[in-house]
């Protein structure tokens, strides 16, 4: 994302609105490192603190820039295993007592903590991609306030505070609605591995608590559905075998507790939905639309449908059509699955070269499309308790194979 105006503003903030003051007008005295009010970060062209960070940090790379730019005085830095100092920028998880005890409060959630305690500015957040959120919020902050400078200086004052945390980020979402630069990264989870014949991974789908798969076999006459335990990945139950069709793609209907599985193919019509709870094989759906990939949308109580790569449907909790469009990304990649959050649907595609997962709003409209760095065949995406997911058929020795997907931004000065 663009952000040279913010930067402008606050170049112009730390320029023109003086924050550590004494309470009769003056600025305080004194060397770089703190002020009665304030962490004096650099003042008169120098600076007591450092950055503490691991190696290759670019969040802190790009605080390193930020403060130079404006400062015109390159902050050292120095890896988390260095003996303390008093003045520190602390730039994610670092073994400071400042840093962990921020770094404990984000424990469970996602999100970022900014502050000064004590003598340290600590910016955490539950993953990189959260530090950098962390810091443009910090940008923000001094922009939108009466300045943070001491004369050719820049200041924090101590009462800063700065917390967003969510048990939903949707994380995805937020990084295509704040227009910012970032990519995919992929992290391993868990496999689920065949049964005999039963080896070709399909549709996945979760309730927040558990991971659903369904497998068949090569021919399509078989089909097997598994229930893991998100947090201990052990398989909790399995389904007695049903005919499937396909299998090309499943989703989770948390209001009816059903794992629905969408036949796909010449079976378009068809969905198969299973008891959460029993892993009980319930009578077929027949739909009026195909459907070879297919979303649950807990906030709308409805799905998202699609099939060959073309159609996109809404519908009620009854299947019962809302919205109609066609498809208009052209990509030239496989079509597999999908997945959704309450802003976007997102289509898993696959190639030779590459995977993407190419993003609609939930009205049609195309967004954009995002790159998986992997050849290995997608085949359904989901997003379950904070984290998006992708389910791969890695061959039929291995099964199904399940990825997190992993948004990666990081704070840059200059952002381009």
């Amino acid at each position: 994302m663009k952000r040279y105006a913010l930067y402008l503003l606050v170049f112009v903030a730390m320029a023109l609105f003086p924050v550590s003051c004494r309470h009769d007008g003056r600025e305080e005295s004194g060397p770089a490192g703190e002020s009665a009010d304030s962490l004096v970060i650099v003042r008169g062209g120098e600076s007591a603190f450092r950055i503490i960070a691991s190696s290759g940090n670019a969040n802190a790379s790009g605080l390193a820039s930020f403060i130079k730019a404006l400062t015109g005085v390159a902050i050292p830095t120095a890896l988390p295993a260095a003996a303390a100092n008093d003045y520190e920028i602390l730039v994610g998880y670092s073994p400071r007592e400042e840093s962990i005890r921020a770094y404990k409060e984000l424990e469970g959630t996602f999100g970022y903590i900014v502050r000064v305690d004590g003598k340290k500015l600590v910016i955490a957040g539950s993953d990189d991609t959260w530090v950098a959120l962390g810091l443009y919020a910090l940008v923000s902050k001094l922009s939108a306030s009466s300045g943070s400078e001491l004369v050719n200086g820049m200041s924090i004052l101590k009462s800063l505070s700065l917390t967003e945390t969510s048990s939903d980020p949707q994380l995805i979402a937020r990084l295509i609605k704040g227009r910012y630069d970032f990519s995919l990264q992929l992290k391993y989870v868990m496999s689920c591995p065949p049964a005999g014949t039963v080896y070709v991974a399909q549709g996945a789908a979760s309730d927040g608590e558990h991971f659903y798969f369904v497998m068949r076999t090569s021919d399509d006459s078989k089909s097997i559905a598994y229930k893991y335990d998100m947090r201990t990945q052990e398989l909790i139950a399995s389904s007695a075998e049903f005919n499937g069709g396909h299998c090309n793609d499943a989703t989770f209907d948390v209001a009816g507790g059903r794992f629905i599985v969408a036949h796909g193919q010449s079976e378009g019509k068809i969905l198969t939905p299973i008891d959460a709870a029993t892993m009980t094989v319930q009578p077929n759906i027949t739909i009026s639309v195909g459907s070879g990939a297919i979303t649950y949308s807990p906030a709308r109580n409805g799905y998202a449908i699609s099939q060959g790569g073309s159609s996109f449907y809404v519908t009620d909790s009854n299947f019962k059509v809302k919205v109609k469009k066609t498809r208009t990304d052209k990509t030239g990649y496989t079509a597999q699955g999908m997945g959704s959050d309450e802003s976007y649907v997102y289509f898993p595609m696959s190639g030779s070269k590459d995977n993407i997962l190419v993003v609609y709003d939930w009205e049609g409209t195309y967004v954009t499309t995002l790159t998986v760095p992997t050849t290995t065949e997608s085949e359904s995406m989901f997003y379950a308790a904070g984290r998006y997911y992708v389910n791969f058929y890695a061959g039929s020795s291995k099964g199904a194979m399940l990825y997190e997907i992993v948004p990666v931004h990081t704070f840059k000065y200059p952002n381009n």
